[in-house]
């Protein structure tokens, strides 16, 4: 050993951990038809202006930057998110897409069974109800046929074109008596995103 100190230059280049990416669907982990899905894209050690998001399959990217973007589901598939920056792929992540659940049909806050008659009485008409969705959306009553069942009268049947009682069905709702039965039968809604109504089932209301 010399004892004589040696100074020399250079250059050192690190590389801290490993580049990470993540996408995440805001609400839950599927993106719906008809509604705005936000997505929350997280690049680990790129600047966020060099992260590119495309979206491939049965969805497309409705508005957003390449942080936080809305999608928008086209058909019942799958969707594949893709993120690049600089012209590298940082991962594809798949979403299946699905249409909106089927709604509830409601008669005020009820979804049928025993009913007193003044309660029923005021009542409009049907409405569908959306329960544990997280989503703003609406869907609509488009028809259904309402049978009044009276205890000791002969079976009335009434068609309406839409969620309100229709004038017919209106005089049948207004002649409940305790011991009546009515049936709402072949209700059809519309939801966001549907082409076509679906189904939602049957309601059977017992007047007290």
């Amino acid at each position: 050993l010399t004892g004589d100190v040696i100074r020399e230059t250079g250059e050192f280049v690190y590389e801290v951990g490993q580049r990470s990416v993540s996408v995440s669907a805001d609400m839950m982990n599927v993106f719906y038809i008809g509604v705005e899905n936000p997505i929350t894209v997280a690049a680990a050690g790129v600047a966020s202006g060099d992260v590119r998001v495309s979206i491939t399959g049965d969805a497309t990217k409705k508005s957003g930057n390449n942080k936080k973007l809305i999608v928008s589901g086209t058909k019942q598939g799958l969707a594949k998110v893709n993120v690049s920056a600089n012209g590298q792929s940082l991962g594809s992540f798949d979403f299946r897409v699905k249409r909106i659940p089927d709604p509830v049909p409601m008669v005020g806050t009820s979804d049928g069974g025993p009913i007193r008659s003044n309660d029923f009485k005021a009542q409009a008409g049907l409405y569908a109800l959306l329960k544990n969705f997280d989503f703003k959306a609406k869907c609509n009553i488009v028809g259904y046929e309402l049978v009044y069942v009276p205890q000791r009268a002969d079976v009335v049947r009434s068609v309406n074109g839409g969620g309100n009682f229709t004038t017919q069905s209106k005089a049948l709702v207004t002649r409940a008596r305790p011991g009546d039965s009515y049936f709402m039968q072949n209700i059809k809604a519309k939801c966001p995103g549907d082409d076509v109504s679906r189904p939602i089932g049957t309601m059977v209301f017992s007047i007290q």
